[in-house]
């Protein structure tokens, strides 16, 4: 019967990329959901069901459902019944049976069920016999240890203490888990290939295969394919000839016996069978001239226990292919030791691995033992759910394509091409640790992280395997804890940023929706919640986005205070926080609650925010459009802002992203001499996690992603005003910084290269990166700098403290599972890592002279240069009075407004037809798998 392969499991993401859904802060896509009503098998669990017997076309005379015993002892079943209801009924008298006797150990029990007027072939001889007409197509079938009709339906019968396993199929509104199991028809039943309770993966559809406690299936030979006839029963076939030379075995359905020396075993965990290997191959291999595999997959619950690493063993069983792996099934008896003992396998050994298809072939269910660098780690996202890791095959994380490349077809294609060049560690089970938090999460820990970028040492071998559509890499075991797992993973983590230089050090940082509204404060709030039931993060509900309690708030402010402070910032541009005026608090609540507690850390009067209420009131606005802002911070010993904030209100190519705030600083140095003003502007462009209307009758990209055309207008908008603010308030270097949401060759970039400016990281730090996302890294996050500030840059570097982490090490993930991977410090203070540069001071040759008079900033088309000479880099301490910009000594009168007309939309729409063409892409759509960020 269809049964387990070396991973049981489905990832279940890409769909809500396609959801038509509200834009969405990033903490609720990490917080843990709702889990919906599970019932988590036992030792005797429902295996196959089939109601198509006696119908049209079908072989088998009868329904039928097998229950098997997966443990070491037989297990009595007497007093239990068998209880059947309709898809969308209840349960009834009429279709419960009752059970008697028990099942031996390791053994399947056929229960026959009701009879039709068609097929051909009896069922082997049942166990246990009834009368239930059970639907084609769709139904429900309990197991129960109570004697009485069940009452209960939908997700109340998995709570229900008296069921010990449910099943529900097709249409099904009773089952386990989040969803039903497949669809049956005349020719198909329905069979468990894991047990974790998940009806919808637990299950899948095949040819029925019904076995009972005195023997397997009747079903007839195929006369098109019969056993080779000089062949005498018991002749042994060699592993190769089983797997063939394509993609599946040329002796799928034909019992065989073979050989071979036991490499791997899964007697826990749920892969339930060993790997076994014939003796004497492996060592190193030339992929393109392999021609078949030697190693195989032996499924087989009933003689597991008895294998064991190293062994020489004969195994006689049905060849099938499950899930695109070959596999042999090998019941009870079917395992004896080899008459000779084989000479030891080897691990292949290979100079790179391969990713053509026909080669991985020649490979699967083999020893291999990869070497140092062979693997790069590329993706950890849903670690924590399966227990996979998944690596890039070389010595780098695959980059995003918009990161190196135009927009595209060869970007396109170079995107398509890292599918290939993937593998997964896996770890040996069939485990969902989402539904079953208190069993501890593979490969993750605080004492050995594994993190994007980092590259595993395999000290020991591993198993190459094939399920669900991807190559995948098992330990020779179930994965059990770090120490045992024979994998050593690279330390990646650095207590700070690499050195800058510079007199000022600027930085982005992006806060993760830090939220001082707190959700449990606001009605209609609904939370995320961890494996005990408490709130950690807002859901849904409400206008807050951050954490749920003062306990939450506590941990992600800790985590994000010791990573600002951490980074030697002295101006930070913050994104995601809190926009408290939209939220009805006095505005900047949240902002001056972080400099709060900030200056708790470094000391008072540190750290001061850039006020933003006047500026916004200055042009008639009393906030900012959206739930979440940017701000600005700094130290003022190092940094005196001039003037008042700067914003862009009332843009309409801002009406889906936060409006961008700017403010001019003058580098301060420790004799009191002041430097050359610069502006710093930072911004958060439209997310990629949402479609908009003006992408509409555009082709999809691959590439870019949503909502392209949002972030090329917010680009062109954004050049405009800053050019028009760099000309009323007469300063020359320009730093724009923040959240773009676009990737480093993506076109809203290109806006502001061709207009000069450079992006600092990709020039200082080529290496570095702020995202991850889909299994690539990549830049979102930049500080593109004019030409004249371009020449104050000293250094640049890409903190990686939060974009290679787990998920599970944010604060609002804490008691996700048994293994708490959430703890003090800058890793995992938000999703995006921090970018600090080095800025040159450009300061008067005396103390005491004034800030030097501004000249008249150059139109958008002029090249600026640089007034400012470089300096002996050091950052100095100090202090001064606490508190916000216009409080500063030194600081002007309010700026004046801008004075240009207000646009009324008219004026965009050449915009937007040139950027619709510049857009429109070659290559075909396909579903695009973004997480909803803001």
């Amino acid at each position: 019967m269809p049964s387990p392969t070396p991973t049981s499991r489905r990832r279940r993401t890409a769909l809500l990329a396609l959801l038509p859904v509200p834009a969405l802060a990033l903490v609720p896509m990490l917080a843990a959901p709702a889990l919906a009503a599970t019932v988590t098998p036992g030792d005797v669990v429902i295996q196959e069901v089939y109601g198509g017997g006696g119908n049209s076309g079908a072989t088998y005379t009868h329904d039928f459902v097998e229950l098997h015993n997966s443990s070491g002892a037989a297990v009595s079943i007497e007093g239990w019944t068998l209880q059947y209801s309709s898809a969308t009924g209840t349960f009834d008298a009429r279709n419960v049976l009752k059970l008697t006797g028990s099942i031996p150990a390791g053994a399947t029990s056929l229960i026959q069920l009701g009879k039709g007027a068609g097929g051909t072939t009896a069922l082997p001889s049942p166990d246990a016999e009834g009368t239930i007409a059970v639907s084609v197509t769709s139904g429900v079938f309990a197991l129960s240890d109570a004697s009485g009709t069940l009452a209960c339906t939908g997700a109340a019968c998995g709570s229900d203490p008296a069921v010990l396993d449910l099943v529900g199929w097709g249409t099904a509104t009773t089952f386990s888990g989040t969803a039903p199991a497949p669809a049956t028809s005349n020719t198909t039943s329905i069979a468990r290939r894991a047990a974790t309770g998940e009806n919808s993966t637990d299950f899948v559809a095949g040819a029925p295969t019904p076995e009972s406690t005195t023997g397997g299936a009747t079903g007839p030979t195929d006369p098109t394919d019969p056993p080779d006839p000089t062949d005498p029963p018991g002749t042994v076939v060699p592993i190769a000839e089983i797997q063939g030379t394509g993609a599946s075995s040329p002796l799928a359905g034909r019992t065989v016996t073979t050989e071979g020396v036991v490499t791997a075993v899964y007697a826990t965990g749920g892969l339930s069978g060993y790997v076994i290997q014939t003796g004497g191959t492996g060592g190193p291999i030339d992929p393109a001239a392999k021609a078949a595999s030697t190693g195989l997959f032996v499924y087989s619950p009933d003689t597991v226990a008895a294998a064991r690493i190293g062994d020489s063993v004969r195994v006689t069983g049905a060849v099938s292919e499950y899930n695109g792996s070959t596999q042999i099934t090998v019941r009870s008896g079917g395992l004896s030791a080899a008459d000779t003992p084989a000479p030891a396998v080897r691990p292949v050994t290979l100079d790179r691995f391969p990713t053509d298809a026909a080669e991985r072939e020649g490979l699967e269910s083999m020893l291999y033992q990869p070497a140092p660098g062979d693997f790069t780690v590329t993706d950890v996202y849903e670690t924590h759910r399966f227990g996979e890791v998944v690596l890039a095959i070389g010595d780098a994380p695959h980059r995003q394509a918009g990161d190196t490349h135009r927009p595209g077809p060869e970007a396109t294609a170079i995107q398509q091409a890292q599918a290939a060049q993937t593998v997964l560690l896996d770890d040996g089970r069939t485990t969902n640790f989402g539904q079953n938090p208190t069993q501890p999460m593979s490969y993750l820990s605080t004492e050995e992280p594994v993190r994007v970028g980092s590259h595993p040492t395999f000290t020991r071998p591993v198993v190459v395997a094939f399920s669900f559509d991807r190559w995948r890499l098992n330990p020779t075991g179930p994965w059990t804890s770090p120490g045992t797992d024979g994998i050593d993973f690279e330390d990646t983590r650095t207590d700070a940023p690499a050195e800058v230089g510079g007199d000022l050090q600027v930085g982005t940082f992006n806060v993760l929706n830090y939220f001082t509204t707190l959700g449990d404060s606001v009605p209609g709030c609904v939370p995320y919640t961890d494996m005990d039931g408490t709130g950690t993060s807002v859901r849904e509900g409400c206008a807050p986005r951050g954490a749920w309690d003062a306990a939450g708030l506590a941990r992600q402010q800790q985590k994000i205070v010791s990573a600002i402070s951490a980074t030697g910032g002295d101006v930070v541009g913050l994104m995601e926080i809190e926009n408290s005026a939209r939220l009805g608090e006095e505005p900047d609540e949240a902002t001056a609650t972080l400099v709060a507690a900030l200056n708790a850390r470094d000391g008072a009067g540190t750290w001061a925010y850039v006020p933003t209420a006047g500026a916004y009131a200055a042009h008639g606005s009393d906030g900012g459009q959206d739930v979440i802002t940017n701000a600005i911070i700094y130290k003022p010993a190092l940094a005196r802002p001039v003037g008042d904030a700067q914003v862009l209100v009332g843009d309409p190519a801002f009406s889906n992203a936060r409006e961008p705030l700017g403010q001019v600083f003058v580098p301060v140095a420790p004799d009191g001499r002041e430097g050359t003003p610069f502006l710093f502007v930072v911004n958060h462009l439209k997310s990629k996690g949402s479609k908009d209307a003006a992408d509409a009758n555009l082709p999809a990209d691959p590439v870019q992603g949503n909502s392209r055309t949002s972030r090329l207008l917010q680009a062109w908008a954004l050049d405009t005003w800053v050019a028009d603010t760099q000309a009323r308030l007469g300063v020359q270097d320009v730093l724009l910084g923040g959240d773009f949401n676009a990737y480093t060759q993506e076109e809203p970039l290109h806006v502001f290269y061709d207009k000069g400016y450079v992006d600092v990281a990709s020039t200082h730090d080529p290496e570095g990166w702020s995202y991850s996302f889909d299994g690539a890294v990549g830049s979102l996050d930049h500080v593109l700098a004019n030409r004249s500030a371009a020449a104050r840059i000293t250094g640049a570097d890409d903190w990686g403290i939060n974009g290679p982490e787990s998920p599970l090490a944010l604060y609002s993930r804490q008691r996700t599972n048994v293994v708490e991977l959430n703890e003090e410090g800058p890793f995992a203070s938000s999703d995006h890592n921090p970018l600090v540069l080095g800025l040159a001071g450009g300061f008067t040759d005396a103390p005491g002279d004034s800030t030097p008079t501004p000249t008249d900033a150059p139109t958008p088309s002029d090249a600026p240069t640089s007034t400012g000479g470089a300096a002996p880099s050091g950052t100095s301490t100090g202090s001064t009075t606490p508190g916000s910009a216009s409080s500063m000594p030194g600081s002007t009168a309010a700026g004046a407004p801008s004075g240009r007309l207000p646009r009324t939309g008219a004026e965009l729409a050449p915009i937007a037809l040139t950027a619709l063409g510049l857009l429109v892409l070659g290559g075909a759509a396909f579903a695009l798998r973004y997480r909803l960020r803001r």
